[in-house]
């Protein structure tokens, strides 16, 4: 997949359950730090100095396939999969060298600051269109 974006995560103690396996949701936030850092391997650096528009989770859903373990180097995938005026999708997976781990696939929708639907940034709109363009 050309749109493949990759960013690798070392696994901690606080990561991980008394039984040395990553918490369920913690899943969550390793694919939420790899769509922050994709958006900023993309250029889009202001993001997170700007107000007017914010990304919420709409959906997510999510595959557990085998355990993600204490010291694990994962490898936490996104790849843009649709896009619509207002949201995008992703299509999110965790790994451990070749071995997939977790598959899972996040809406991502644009609200304004009165937390109302908003049209997604035209800078926004392009880079997800040139993802799609190179699928």
């Amino acid at each position: 997949m050309a749109n493949l974006f990759e960013f690798q995560i070392r696994v901690y103690i606080e990561d991980t359950d008394a039984g040395g396996i990553v918490y369920h949701a913690n899943h969550i936030r390793f694919m939420e730090r790899a769509r922050t850092e994709w958006l900023r391997a993309s250029g889009v650096d202001q993001y997170w100095h700007q107000k007017a528009y914010h990304f919420v989770v709409h959906k997510i859903a999510l595959k557990y396939m085998r355990p993600i373990l204490m010291d694990d180097l994962i490898t936490v995938t996104a790849s843009v999969v649709s896009c619509k005026s207002t949201s995008f999708v992703l299509q999110q997976n965790i790994y451990r060298g070749e071995i997939m781990l977790a598959s899972g696939e996040v809406e991502l929708a644009c609200i304004s600051a009165e937390m109302r639907p908003l049209r997604l940034p035209n800078e926004i709109r392009d880079l997800i269109q040139k993802e799609l363009d190179h699928a």
